[in-house]
């Protein structure tokens, strides 16, 4: 896949998250709704906050750091808009519990800290 293909199709699909997730605040009211009901406003959050930041990413990345590789600076992007997702989420989520405190933003801070250690560190399978 082309990177062109890629950024257009990455757009469109955040696109359509954001959409789905404006779709979902008009359309449930979190007082009544079940457990679908926050399924559908989290992940479609999720998912629009990680295109977004992996699109902001890319962007910064190819501003910045011109001696990476395209597909290094695609697959950085990736993961660590899918991180930062994955903490905005986390935040609302403990909110909406009542349990947003300081110690559990660290617990979540060193989580997805070590998370992105451990990828980092992975070494890549090489075929023999």
């Amino acid at each position: 896949m082309s990177l062109t293909r890629y950024l257009v199709l990455m757009a469109l699909a955040t696109a359509l998250c954001w959409f789905a997730w404006g779709t979902v605040i008009q359309d449930v009211n979190p007082f009544e709704t079940d457990l679908i009901g926050y399924f559908l406003f989290y992940s479609s959050f999720t998912l629009a906050l990680a295109g977004t930041f992996t699109l902001a990413g890319f962007a910064i990345r190819t501003l910045l750091l011109k001696q990476e590789l395209v597909f290094q600076k695609v697959a950085i992007s990736f993961r660590q808009g899918i991180f930062f997702a994955i903490l905005i989420d986390g935040f609302l989520v403990l909110q909406s519990m009542r349990l947003l405190t300081w110690y559990n933003i660290a617990f979540l801070i060193i989580g997805l800290t070590i998370a992105e250690f451990f990828v980092i560190s992975r070494k890549p399978l090489r075929h023999r």
